[in-house]
């Protein structure tokens, strides 16, 4: 179920539409997320993705999966953010498959998948009404581009380049 609400203002009191950029809509823990639609890969149902675990990681590490002959690391987004666990039995969950450029070689890219309670849909957002996330904790702050009121629903805009970074990985 796809959802596009193209949000338009104005630039400097002419009539042209403002940019707009696709996000990807998920719930985690009772908040909303969005993620820029240029990082995500792909978005796969989390029930019918096996997933091997691996002894002595971090509670968040859900373990690895074999997409098409690439292996990936899949976190659990709301452990990841020390919120409500994403059960990746539920036929609503989701492991959305993000990648970044990696800091230390820019022309490779990071791969990896986060697994959400639910995916929402697609939205069209002018990034220039983001907000910075002053209101939020310490763990989610890093995590955070900003925020960004859609129509009275708050939507936390993810920094997949800083989910990648992160030393919680």
């Amino acid at each position: 179920m796809a959802i596009s609400i193209p949000l338009m203002g104005t630039n400097d009191g002419e009539n042209l539409p403002s940019v707009t950029r696709q996000f990807l809509l998920f719930g985690q823990g009772g908040s909303l997320f969005a993620v820029e639609l240029i990082c995500v890969r792909e978005v796969l149902g989390a029930s019918e993705q096996p997933i091997s675990p691996v002894p002595n990681t971090l509670p968040f590490l859900l373990g690895l999966t074999n997409l098409r002959g690439e292996i990936l690391a899949v976190g659990d987004f709301g452990r990841f953010i020390d919120a409500e666990s994403a059960d990746i039995q539920h036929p609503q969950s989701r492991i959305l498959v993000l990648e970044s450029s990696n800091f230390e070689q820019p022309s490779d890219m990071i791969r990896m998948g986060l697994a959400v309670a639910g995916v929402e849909g697609v939205l069209s957002l002018n990034p220039d009404h983001i907000v910075s996330a002053v209101e939020v904790s310490e763990e989610l702050a890093p995590l955070l581009k900003g925020l960004y009121d859609c129509e009275g629903r708050l939507l936390m805009i993810l920094d997949v380049e800083a989910i990648t970074k992160s030393e919680r990985w």
